[in-house]
């Protein structure tokens, strides 16, 4: 099976590197002025990656959401809304953003221009775009960009591989944040470090952050439970995300013995009787429900019990503060706005 899917990326070798010559030309085009940038008078902060998801932009954006609101700045989030259904307001990372912060302003619209002029009507203090890195038509303030620990290069070019553009892409960032490096030695992140000055991230701004389990919660009551209440339990998930074998070795990690995992792709919307099923069949395991917290924000009205295991961003070593964004913020009275000085 590895032999065979090793001979279709082979084949598609030609694909990927005419993708990417694609994407550098476009790339080309905006850093020589000849493709028109459009902005709005706020701020506007990106977290991107260069893969095609998976790398944990969502928990960075939740982490971000709630470092700059401590700060006294009311931020709005914006997306494309990728996996949006028909007449739905978000798709499941909005969704996910809404239970984590009732009062947050969010708009996704494919048009993020159009999009950011929504928010800035709202009266926000700044902007932050859920996976904005390749769309450089509305003007930044800041580029964060994920990487993944492991892959950060995530096995090459699309289609053959996962990279939405070459690695030298990264010279346009203001700052990376290798996920998912928790179970990693110091050797290893600085080997990691090493390879991205490499290509061309020498002298940027390196956060190293992991995944961290947070809490369990039981639904549709929100009894918050113990992780502890995982080992040695029985349990079935149930998931539809871009990296479901993490969810499914973070659940083997805390103790737990997966007995089946239902997947489907990455923003799949499970049907009442999908998830009726999945409770059936793990009660007749004598087992738990368990999904992400990413599912289940598309579930919450649904009555079926099943629990969540929700988790945070955590980085290694002393977290960074606003600096993050290599930005400063003043405050000036009487209403706080964010005026930015760059840093760098």
């Amino acid at each position: 099976m590895k032999e065979d899917l090793a001979l279709v990326r082979k084949g598609l070798w030609p694909l990927s590197l005419l993708y990417g010559t694609a994407m550098a030309g476009r790339n080309w085009l905006f850093d020589l002025g000849l493709r028109k940038v459009q902005g709005v008078e706020l701020p506007v902060v990106s977290v991107g990656n260069l893969a095609a998801g998976g790398t944990g932009k969502t928990p960075l954006v939740v982490w971000l959401v709630d470092l700059l609101r401590s700060h006294g700045l009311r931020p709005g989030v914006l997306a494309r809304g990728y996996g949006r259904r028909p007449g739905d307001e978000w798709n499941d990372e909005g969704c996910l953003l809404a239970r984590r912060f009732p009062d947050l302003c969010q708009v996704q619209d494919e048009d993020r221009v159009a999009g950011a002029r929504r928010l800035a009507a709202l009266g926000v203090d700044l902007i932050v775009i859920d996976d904005g890195f390749q769309h450089r038509r509305l003007r930044r303030d800041c580029d964060i960009v994920c990487l993944d620990m492991a892959k950060p290069f995530a096995g090459g070019m699309l289609p053959s591989g996962l990279l939405r553009e070459f690695p030298r892409g990264l010279r346009r960032a203001h700052a990376i944040v290798l996920t998912r490096a928790g179970g990693f030695s110091d050797q290893a992140v600085q080997e990691r470090m090493a390879s991205l000055a490499a290509c061309g991230a020498d002298g940027l701004r390196v956060f190293v952050s992991d995944h961290v389990p947070a809490r369990l919660v039981e639904m549709p009551v929100g009894t918050e439970l113990s992780l502890s209440d995982l080992e040695n339990a029985r349990v079935h998930l149930l998931s539809s995300i871009a990296r479901p074998a993490v969810f499914e070795a973070t659940i083997r990690d805390l103790g737990a013995e997966v007995v089946a995992h239902t997947m489907r792709q990455d923003h799949y919307h499970h049907t009442q009787e999908e998830l009726e099923a999945a409770a059936t069949a793990a009660e007749a395991d004598g087992a738990m429900l368990v999904t992400t917290e990413k599912d289940d924000a598309k579930l919450e009205e649904m009555p079926t019990r099943r629990w969540v295991l929700e988790v945070d961003l955590e980085f290694l070593g002393a977290a960074p503060g606003l600096e993050l964004l290599g930005v400063e913020p003043r405050l000036p009275d009487p209403r706080p706005r964010a005026s930015w000085i760059r840093s760098d």
